[in-house]
């Protein structure tokens, strides 16, 4: 047998109308022509493999086709009640040719149940009149009425968007309109129902995209959204919507496809809008073109496979119809995203074209596509279950009434970086753009204490050092962002650091466990150490050290109680990097408010974690002077052949150091750090220093990150002399470099 492959050029996966046509072609001619018959996607187009030619596929339209019969007594402007539009239903009623035979049938049926009736039935009567055909109907027309309605448990009706509430949306009924299609193509009054003059152009613009003849006009629903009409539709004042016949019938005859399983009866009470394959509830987020004020049916997502497949095969695909997330099926936009990331979908979709049903053009529903989302495995997925379920949280507060505008946009923000992720978790850019949405939420909620304190909101959970790994794209804002959240209090025991004590606190009204905001008289606490409100990363890391610095003072403490857990040190390079202003501030301090939740009891550095480029003490000498003496311990001192190892030295703790720097003076700070460190036996070379107040803030800002502690010995052994002899004459003066002594 020989099998003819057709490129549909006029079935593309947007809009949804040709999308939904290309499904159409290839259930009708496997039901009614070639049960073997095949389709798929490629290059935006829809094939089909079919023991039919260019010319039998055409003439199958043209001669045989039976159409499904679609008629829905239970909505009004179907035709059946005195009111309606009859064109359509008497065309095919009183037709006498065969293909049109189980249409006469259909319109029998549903006359009958709307018998009596001057309109069509509301409420109770509603649903009754749907289990009533429930019951009764079979083969085609039952098929329709699963894919248009769902009733539940307890026989109440709910609508999959995809066909409206029921078949119509608003007053346009689908079923009306798509038995006047079938009028304008086909003669009814015919005893064969021959496909009429203008019928075969406009099938081969249908399906081949050829040149159109004049086309008819004809409202186009939902699925067609660029032909809708309407103000400004065309030149002049108003539009007309000239719509292709064939288009519609065909995405209708399409759309039957989506009958899903016996599992969204459980759903739908659940997700009244997502009772459809693939349907979930609609959100703003990563879509582009929606608004969270958006009037919306929910979402749909329309999957696209590239390996051909028969009709039975495409069935079983759709009937599966969801996606899974671990156990649960996907209830929104943003599950379904991870669970696309994660493969949790039916085998051999290649990716999903994403609709929302979204109110525009007044009241009327449209199928707006929100892009496409490819079907591949994602690194790093695991990572967003540690923080679902608070920015699930989060959105439901921010949907409350009276919510904070705020909370509903930080919410959003999430759920948006989340999706990105999905997309294309092998960016850093992403993982560290969702970090800095968490960190900024996590932040949001503490300016608004009442509501977080009502809603029981809580801070962000402890987060594992993988998202490290996910976020590390070789700069050093991520760096320096650790070295400034993983540091600690000093333990009593040694100089380890205090887990029980983060700088955390000092950005968050957090009690003693750090899992939940401090709460008193329904608001959040303000305690004194709450010092990291806002403003820029320089002021914020300025008051944290002058905050650490003062409780130093209070708790008798003779070093900066700022001890970093190991691994998250900055190094040199980062250092002279930030001093010269050649890093993002703004990224690292939102970086770093979400680094403060890293689960810091069973921290260790991913492998693969890319280190700070080696860097030179010198580069950095002036603030090697000040890090000396605020160095949160004791200094090691390496050994040299004109200074023996002397062990560590204890440079002690002189608040004058930092006060000085943050005011602006670095002269005198510089005059004070020297006589600190020569006190404890460490001689710098630089006795004096000068520069501009922004320079000496920004030296004060420094000093909040953590070193590692390698590079501090190197500070050292650069910087100062250690354990000068007595007998040199020219130790005293500091001017002289140990350059300059060993010139000849």
């Amino acid at each position: 047998m020989t099998v003819h492959v057709h490129a549909l050029t006029g079935c593309s996966p947007t809009p949804l109308g040709h999308y939904l046509k290309g499904l159409g072609v290839l259930r009708l001619v496997a039901e009614q022509k070639d049960a073997q018959a095949r389709g798929w996607w490629k290059a935006d187009t829809f094939h089909l493999a079919t023991a039919l030619d260019h010319d039998a596929l055409l003439r199958f339209f043209l001669e045989e086709y039976a159409p499904t019969p679609l008629v829905a007594p239970w909505n009004g402007g179907t035709g059946f009640y005195p009111k309606d539009n009859k064109r359509g239903i008497d065309g095919l009623r009183n037709s006498v040719a065969p293909r049109l035979a189980p249409y006469r049938a259909a319109v029998e049926a549903a006359a009958a149940m709307a018998a009596g009736r001057n309109e069509s039935p509301k409420d109770e009567a509603k649903s009754a009149l749907l289990r009533a055909a429930r019951q009764r109907w079979r083969g085609p027309l039952l098929e329709w009425l699963d894919a248009a309605v769902v009733l539940d448990a307890d026989g109440e009706p709910a609508y999959p968007a995809l066909f409206g509430t029921g078949g119509n949306d608003g007053r346009l009924d689908f079923t009306n309109n798509f038995m006047q299609r079938l009028v304008d193509l086909l003669d009814t009054a015919h005893p064969l129902a021959p496909a009429r003059e203008k019928a075969r152009d406009l099938l081969r613009a249908s399906l081949f995209s050829e040149p159109e003849p004049g086309l008819p006009w004809g409202p186009p629903g939902q699925f067609l959204p660029g032909i809708t009409g309407g103000a400004n539709g065309s030149t002049g004042f108003f539009g007309s919507a000239p719509l292709n016949p064939w288009d519609y019938v065909l995405m209708l005859e399409g759309a039957l496809v989506f009958i899903s399983g016996v599992s969204r009866q459980s759903r739908v009470q659940a997700l009244p809008q997502a009772a459809a394959p693939f349907a979930v509830r609609a959100s703003a987020a990563g879509s582009g073109t929606t608004a969270a004020t958006d009037k919306t049916r929910g979402e749909q997502w329309m999957p696209i496979w590239e390996a051909p497949a028969t009709l039975v095969e495409l069935r079983g695909m759709i009937a599966e119809g969801r996606s899974q997330l671990g156990r649960r099926a996907s209830a929104g936009p943003l599950e379904f995203g991870r669970a696309i990331a994660r493969l949790g979908v039916a085998r051999g979709i290649t990716a999903f074209e994403r609709y929302g049903f979204i109110e525009r053009n007044g009241q009327a529903n449209l199928a707006v596509p929100l892009g496409r989302w490819p079907v591949r495995a994602q690194p790093h997925q695991d990572l967003l279950d540690e923080v679902a379920g608070w920015v699930e949280r989060l959105g439901r507060a921010g949907d409350a009434k009276g919510a904070p505008a705020s909370v509903a946009r930080a919410a959003r923000a999430c759920e948006e970086a989340m999706l990105a992720c999905c997309r294309d978790g092998n960016d850093p850019r992403r993982w560290q753009t969702l970090l800095v949405a968490l960190g900024a939420a996590e932040a949001g909620l503490a300016t608004s204490p009442r509501f977080t304190a009502e809603k029981r909101l809580r801070p962000l959970p402890r987060l594992s050092a993988r998202w490290l790994a996910a976020a590390n794209d070789g700069r050093a804002e991520l760096r320096l962002a650790l070295a400034l959240a993983g540091q600690h209090g000093p333990s009593p025991q040694d100089h380890a650091p205090d887990l029980v004590d983060p700088v955390r606190r000092h950005f968050l009204p957090l009690d003693r466990t750090g899992e939940r905001f401090e709460i008193q008289e329904d608001a959040l606490a303000a305690p004194a150490d709450l010092v990291c409100k806002g403003g820029s990363l320089e002021a914020v890391a300025i008051a944290l050290v002058g905050r650490r610095i003062m409780e130093a003072g209070r708790r008798g403490l003779p070093h900066l109680p700022l001890v970093p857990v190991p691994g998250t040190e900055a190094r040199v390079a980062d250092i002279a990097a930030f001093l010269a202003g050649d890093v993002d501030d703004a990224a690292v301090l939102g970086l770093a408010r979400p680094l403060m939740a890293l689960d810091w009891r069973r921290f260790a550095l991913p492998p693969g974690w890319r280190r700070a480029p080696a860097g030179e003490a010198g580069e950095v000498a002036l603030y090697g002077i000040f890090r000396l003496a605020l160095w949160p311990g004791p200094v090691t001192v390496p050994g040299s052949p004109d200074a023996p190892a002397t062990g560590a030295v204890d440079v002690g703790l002189d608040p004058a150091v930092f006060t000085r720097l943050a005011t602006g003076d670095v002269q005198r700070a510089a005059v004070a750090a020297y006589r600190r460190l020569s006190a404890a036996g460490l001689r710098p070379h630089v006795r004096a220093a000068v520069g501009s107040a922004a320079l000496a803030r920004r030296l004060a800002a420094a000093l909040a990150f953590a070193l590692h502690a390698g590079d501090a010995a190197a500070l050292v052994e650069r910087l100062t002399r250690p354990a000068l002899k007595d007998d040199d004459p020219q130790h005293d003066d500091p001017s002289i470099t140990r350059e300059e002594k060993a010139t000849p």
